[in-house]
């Protein structure tokens, strides 16, 4: 992929690709999420002279390692297309590119058929205009 600058084709064809990686970060980082706040629950409850299982807890820390990893993995193979992360809640992806002289993105966000928006780079999502105002 490109280094820095896509076409709006190349820019399509790498969405292609990730597509999918970017709703499989979505549930893992969802999954991630879930585990840290039950091990945050039941680590106040310790604190309170609750009795908390070792047991859980040492499984909980380990699926908190594997979920982390995973997440790293989906992020390295999203970048790794040239693609920039900028919400993964959202599922909010850009792609550098330079329009008339400006530097932008082509913009798109997890649910959305295709790439149909951009933005400077200089801002954000909240200033996304159609391709066709490109």
């Amino acid at each position: 992929m490109p280094p820095g600058n896509f076409t709006l084709e190349e820019a399509r064809a790498a969405l292609h690709l990730i597509r999918d990686t970017v709703g499989d970060l979505q549930r893992t980082q969802a999954a991630l999420r879930a585990v840290k706040d039950e091990l945050n629950a039941l680590n106040r409850r310790h604190l309170n002279n609750g009795v908390v299982g070792d047991r859980r807890l040492r499984d909980l820390n380990r699926e908190q390692r594997r979920l982390g990893e995973e997440v790293q993995r989906h992020i390295a193979s999203i970048t790794g297309a040239g693609a920039e992360i900028k919400g993964i809640d959202e599922g909010l992806i850009d792609f550098p590119t330079t329009i008339h002289g400006v530097l932008a993105y082509w913009c798109w966000r997890a649910g959305e058929d295709d790439i149909g928006w951009w933005h400077p780079r200089t801002s954000g999502f909240s200033s996304r205009r159609p391709i066709a105002e490109a």
